[in-house]
């Protein structure tokens, strides 16, 4: 797939635009590159079926942008990025990508102290360079050194959501090559963690012959920029996009026990193997053995080789040492939400804020998912940058939502907001407005980094209206760009249960919040939940099942999640919902 290299050229465009204080261009690449980002089809194959009219459909995409995407398409190269390129020194897109610095300060870094990368702008940071400079201080210098440690865990590790695509791609040309009988993604993707170093993949096959045939299609598949390792039952390539991704070969007989050591964690199957040797057998990732006479007794499928030591089958998402070994020999196992078993999405966006898409376009989107219904939840007037519609329009947005959505058959259209939090703990339209409003989603978008009684009082403080329904993003993190904010979760927990607030799982990749955690840590509290994907576009809206996997994660069940539940049980949950 393409989509990530096109991405990243738009998200660089939009960079150096800004660089040279050119008004809305840049907002319109950023908006475009997340639509590629998001893109659930590869960009390749929509342009090459439909060519420019075909690329002009997607989300943020117009006539100009098109072209541009077309012209690197077919020829590998864009003539207007290069000449962009040339009027900047070559270190400025490395350092674009730590948080806290945009494209002016990037300059004046530049131009006062000669840094020209990511090295020579954290030894400033950490000789009080920076600090001195106008505009700066040693708050920001502060931040800068948090930014640079993003940076770097950012640059080891890929969001599920953008990675998982690539990997399911890869085990899917695998599974058709008549030489594989069986193929599976393993590893921390398996257990859908929400950021991965490399992806791992397992296939069996019969004999050393179908497994060289194996190796020669996978080192050398169209998106492989080069070959790391190649050898008769393990190879390892670097794709184009710096994803690295390792193949393992193995006996059919031994898959489910290859597949169990391989999908880990390292901690579980330490801790299974010590229970194996307790009951005098030995475990590895050919099978289970008996001590005497090695004799093995499973081997061919995870089920047998966890039932060989007396334990259960356990999912992959919760395999992590965290209980459920002692769960499964128990047979305590908790009943995990499925995937597919969403009905409905609670969180989305359309042209009316900063989402990409018609409100017509977002319902047909989740029609065609099946979903019984979803709710359009625009930004509240705070938030500028994401164009929050004013009270006056919010309310004329609110009849526009109910009359259009009145005669469609098949779904139910919830009319709300995404509404600020203030700092002060308000929501950020009156009540009188909130109270018209099917569904109110309440997000903090400002002040991340208030002290955490501040941020734990304001969230608090919103928590009392008694018009919040769901607390959106809890922490505010953005993965690789922004870490959580500091905040007393178990207060936001307590006071989540007692109000009935209900607590979101944003399913957005770069979210992916609550964490695993956390959500673990709320239901705990007796805090119910939903799963949105915070759709900005209708693609995003196929993130569900990223949300889904937090769930397992967290041993959430069906009946923790309320968009799990039919439409006719939602105003149980929903106070202003009238069926």
């Amino acid at each position: 797939m393409k989509n990530p290299e096109v991405a990243q050229l738009l998200y660089d465009i939009a960079d150096m635009l800004e660089m040279q204080n050119v008004a809305f261009k840049p907002v319109a690449y950023r908006k475009a590159a997340r639509a590629v980002e998001t893109l659930s089809e590869d960009i390749e194959e929509v342009f090459t079926k439909g060519g420019r009219e075909a690329l002009m459909e997607l989300p943020g995409i117009g006539e100009g942008i098109a072209e541009k995407i077309a012209e690197f398409l077919e020829t590998g190269r864009l003539k207007y990025y290069d000449e962009l390129k040339r009027k900047f020194p070559q270190h400025i897109a490395e350092l674009m990508n730590v948080p806290g610095i945009g494209p002016k300060r990037i300059k004046l870094l530049h131009d006062k102290l000669g840094i020209k990368s990511v090295a020579q702008l954290e030894a400033s940071a950490k000789g009080h360079r920076l600090s001195r400079l106008p505009g700066f201080g040693e708050k920001l210098e502060e931040d800068i050194l948090k930014g640079i440690g993003i940076f770097k865990t950012g640059q080891k590790r890929t969001p599920l959501g953008y990675a998982l695509p690539l990997a399911e791609e890869i085990e899917q040309r695998l599974k058709g090559l008549k030489e594989v009988i069986r193929a599976s993604i393993a590893g921390s993707m398996r257990r859908r963690k929400e950021t991965i170093g490399d992806i791992d993949i397992l296939a069996s096959c019969k004999g050393a012959a179908a497994a060289a045939k194996i190796m020669g299609f996978f080192t050398t598949m169209p998106d492989v920029s080069r070959i790391l390792a190649k050898g008769e039952t393990k190879s390892s390539i670097l794709l184009k996009t710096n994803l690295q991704v390792d193949l393992r070969v193995v006996k059919d007989t031994s898959f489910g026990a290859a597949l169990q050591y391989f999908t880990g964690s390292k901690e579980h199957n330490v801790v299974v193997r010590e229970i194996a040797i307790r009951k005098g057998l030995k475990l590895n990732e050919y099978g289970v053995f008996k001590k005497v006479g090695n004799r093995n007794i499973a081997s061919k499928t995870e089920e047998e080789v966890y039932e060989a030591i007396g334990l259960r089958y356990m999912e992959p998402e919760i395999r992590e040492n965290s209980g459920e070994i002692e769960a499964s020999a128990r047979n305590k196992l908790p009943k995990l939400v499925e995937y597919g078993s969403i009905r409905g999405d609670f969180h989305c966006h359309t042209v009316k804020s900063d989402g990409a898409n018609k409100l017509e376009d977002m319902i047909a989107a989740a029609k065609k998912l099946g979903y019984e219904y979803i709710a359009i939840t625009d930004h509240s007037k705070s938030e500028r940058i994401a164009h929050g519609l004013s009270n006056s329009d919010m309310e004329k947005w609110l009849r526009e939502i109910k009359a259009a959505t009145a005669k469609i058959k098949g779904i139910r259209v919830f009319a709300g907001s995404e509404v600020d939090i203030l700092p002060n703990g308000e929501l950020d339209y009156p009540d009188d407005l909130l109270k018209k409003m099917d569904i109110v989603v309440g997000s903090v978008h400002s002040r991340f980094k208030s002290a955490r009684e501040e941020m734990t009082k304001r969230i608090l403080t919103a928590m009392e209206n008694r018009h919040l329904d769901i607390l959106g993003h809890p922490t505010g993190r953005h993965i690789g760009k922004r870490e959580p904010y500091e905040v007393d979760l178990k207060k936001v927990f307590a006071a989540a249960a007692e109000k009935k607030v209900l607590l979101e799982i944003n399913a957005h990749p770069e979210r992916s919040d609550l964490k695993d955690i956390h959500a673990r840590q709320a239901k705990s509290f007796g805090c119910k939940f939903v799963i949105d994907t915070d759709s900005h576009n209708t693609d995003n809206l196929k993130f569900m099942d990223l949300g889904v996997a937090i769930a397992r994660r967290a041993w959430l069940s069906p009946e923790d999640i309320i968009n799990t539940r039919p439409l006719k049980e939602l105003p149980k949950f929903f106070k202003r919902i009238k069926l």
